[in-house]
């Protein structure tokens, strides 16, 4: 590792596999930062993709390189969180990015409010093979709460790991969940958000990368994945039956999300079964006018 990260303010931890096409710009976002130093963790969970070799040969000594056996982002996560030496953390996906001025502006609210343990920002969007933004701000005021979990669980705040940053101390309570395979961001979000204060900054400050989905889905694959998500949550012990009344809420949500996905998707079969999921979860969403139009536009 570089000298001058010895003694980061500010550690990033980057997990990846198989992103060797992406790693790059996520790797330089974090190194362009206005705030310097930071630690930058690349954690390589089995790539087989060339991976190792770009980083020693682009960026050398500038990141701290790790690499293991196929274990899953969730490991791989909890690997550079255990490694991190900054005060505060930050997770980045390889295929996604941070906007310059990130650091800076997420460590503003936490250094003068020192009960503040993660600050949310919004974040921008951008489809693969495009450079246009895109950008739908869910709330344009900036915000201290200290129950934003439920927010996060019902999907009324933007949210995305890379756009939120947190005390380390805190987020060493807590582990990203390897026993399931989707959602564990927002299991282990749901646990930070849930036990401090947090500060919701209404600026972007971090792009997300939209894939194109050309994998074929399996529904109860899809299904069992979304039911395992609901009972690492509700079922946690942590919460003390705390959560209980927003079971049916997430539930729902879950599967009436991934329902206009798939519309979006055109894969219309699929959009009307999770639509159905949706509902019997929660029957009184079936007012929901936005979700049950592209549901009835699957018949046509």
């Amino acid at each position: 590792m570089n000298s001058l990260n010895k003694h980061p303010l500010v550690s990033i931890v980057i997990p990846t596999y198989n992103y060797s096409a992406y790693i790059g710009t996520a790797i330089r976002s974090c190194l362009e930062q206005r705030h310097q130093p930071v630690e930058v963790i690349v954690v390589d969970d089995g790539s087989t993709d060339g991976t190792s070799e770009l980083i020693q040969k682009e960026f050398g000594d500038k990141v701290d390189y790790l690499y293991q056996s196929n274990q899953g982002v969730s490991s791989a996560r909890n690997r550079g969180l255990a490694r991190a030496k900054g005060e505060f953390i930050i997770f980045l996906d390889a295929d996604d990015y941070l906007t310059p001025d990130a650091v800076t502006l997420r460590l503003g609210p936490m250094q003068e409010n020192l009960d503040i343990g993660i600050v949310i920002t919004q974040n921008y969007t951008r489809e693969e093979n495009c450079t246009h933004l895109r950008y739908r701000p869910k709330r344009k005021t900036d915000q201290i709460a200290a129950n934003l979990y439920k927010a996060l669980l019902l999907k009324r705040i933007s949210f995305a790991t890379c756009a939120a940053m947190m005390r380390t101390d805190i987020a060493r309570r807590f582990e990203f969940p390897t026993r399931i395979s989707n959602g564990e961001d927002v299991a282990f979000f749901t646990k930070i958000l849930f036990s401090t204060k947090t500060y919701y900054l209404a600026k972007p400050t971090a792009v997300v990368l939209k894939h194109s989905d050309s994998q074929r889905y399996n529904i109860e694959k899809i299904k069992k994945q979304n039911m395992n998500l609901v009972m690492e949550i509700f079922d946690d012990p942590f919460y003390g039956g705390r959560l209980e009344p927003l079971r049916k809420d997430f539930t729902s949500g879950r599967f009436l999300s991934l329902s206009r996905s798939m519309y979006l998707s055109d894969e219309k079969h699929l959009a009307r079964q999770f639509y159905l999921e949706g509902i019997c979860a929660k029957p009184i969403n079936i007012l929901k006018l936005n979700y049950l139009t592209k549901f009835l536009r699957c018949w046509i």
